[in-house]
């Protein structure tokens, strides 16, 4: 048997996003303006590893021994309520798990729990809906991933004013 042996990291970045600018509050793109004051490895004592690798000329968060990792940005709170979805971009070649939080004062919190696909991009669209009845949608503050491994992020924001895109009568 002729088998390759899976590539511990991406060779290439992610696919752009196309969502309109003006329907995507971003935390994290280069195809996007991020929002202001973002913390993207806050020290909640956690052993995951946080830096920010180039892939390509595309910058992407790496998380090399995944436990738990926080993104906080807490000095400027986003209101989501009108928004549907959390996108997020992953690559990993051994997480075993994952989970997505999204946090609100309190605090409430509740997970998106990710079916792991090994060795490509994945293009992930988290309902925030999942997220309703626990989190305050109109005062996020916090991402927290849960999980294991090496992981890549890429592309994460939330999009889809409710039907109300640009594009859309």
């Amino acid at each position: 048997t002729n088998s390759t042996p899976l590539a511990a990291a991406p060779e290439n970045p992610a696919e752009a996003p196309t969502h309109n600018a003006d329907d995507v509050i971003s935390l994290f793109s280069d195809d996007y303006n991020n929002i202001d004051t973002i913390d993207y490895n806050p020290n909640w004592g956690q052993a995951t590893q946080v830096t920010q690798v180039q892939i390509q000329g595309n910058t992407v968060l790496k998380y090399a021994g995944l436990n738990y990792q926080g993104t906080d940005y807490e000095n400027n709170k986003q209101d989501v309520s009108d928004y549907d979805f959390l996108h997020i971009d992953y690559w990993t070649a051994n997480a075993q798990s994952l989970e997505l939080y999204l946090i609100s004062p309190g605090p409430q919190e509740t997970p998106a729990t990710i079916d792991v696909v090994t060795g490509s991009w994945q293009r992930l669209a988290i309902p925030l809906s999942t997220y309703a009845g626990v989190v305050n949608l109109a005062n996020t503050f916090q991402l927290k991933v849960t999980g294991s491994g090496d992981v890549y992020l890429d592309n994460i924001y939330f999009y889809g004013n409710n039907g109300s895109d640009s594009d859309t009568a």
